[in-house]
């Protein structure tokens, strides 16, 4: 900072230096340092003002920039922002659309006789997060065929139909051989012995069995849950709070 002061004064001197007499950026201190407070008493040219607020403000801009360049290497390297998470693989209409029931147009038609329901005896989970699991296990892919989310990791009713849905495989969730080959597998995300199915999931849930009872002539009584079909042992899938009787009226 002494420096740039320095460097400034010795500027206006020179500006006032007589003709023909060079100028210096730094003038050697005279004996007697007491001035006079008119320069034109002392034998001197006034500054001019204009000169003098240019180079105040010269200064006073140099000491703004290097107090900023000062803040900002205190303040250590500017870290890189979080990448964004990547979008899922797995996509879920908002609403109930035929999109949902899409097979592949060259896989055989299987005979569907009965609609499974399931729930994850989870708080949170997803089609994409199950098929993961259920691919740890050594099965092929997700076991059900649909997935209705509960708003955690899957959207609120968002319903996501499996692999084994659009190839028309059989499923791997009901530890019964006639339900697998012959059963549509749904499960809704939620632990329903502590709670209970979201109003969204109750509503999409609905949507879709009306629609896959109607297309594959599956009746009211053959809409079970898991508990009712299992061998093997006892379960308590799709959990006590579940409504599976309101469910089954009107189909």
């Amino acid at each position: 900072m002494r420096f740039i002061t320095d460097f400034f004064s010795g500027m206006r001197a020179g500006l006032h230096l007589p003709a023909g007499q060079a100028g210096s950026s730094y003038p050697r201190p005279r004996r007697n340092k007491v001035r006079s407070a008119n320069p034109a008493a002392a034998g001197g040219k006034p500054a001019h003002p204009v000169v003098d607020v240019l180079i105040r403000g010269g200064i006073l801009a140099i000491c703004v920039a290097l107090g900023s360049w000062a803040l900002f290497a205190a303040s250590g390297p500017v870290p890189n922002p979080k990448p964004l998470k990547p979008p899922m693989k797995w996509t879920a209409p908002a609403v109930f659309t035929d999109e949902v029931l899409t097979t592949d147009p060259n896989a055989p038609p299987r005979e569907w006789k009965y609609i499974v329901l399931h729930h994850s005896a989870s708080v949170r989970g997803s089609a994409e997060i199950f098929d993961v699991a259920h691919r740890q296990r050594g099965w092929k892919c997700l076991g059900y065929h649909f997935v209705i989310g509960n708003g955690t990791d899957q959207g609120d009713g968002a319903i996501v139909a499996g692999p084994r849905w659009y190839s028309q495989e059989a499923g791997a969730h009901a530890n019964s051989t006639e339900y697998n080959e012959h059963g549509i597998g749904i499960c809704l995300v939620g632990n329903f012995d502590q709670d209970v199915p979201t109003p969204a999931q109750l509503v999409a849930l609905k949507k879709l069995i009306t629609r896959l009872c109607h297309q594959y002539s599956i009746s009211g009584t053959s809409v079970v849950g898991h508990n009712q079909v299992r061998l093997g042992g006892s379960t308590a899938c799709p959990g006590k709070n579940f409504p599976l009787k309101e469910l089954r009226e009107g189909l």
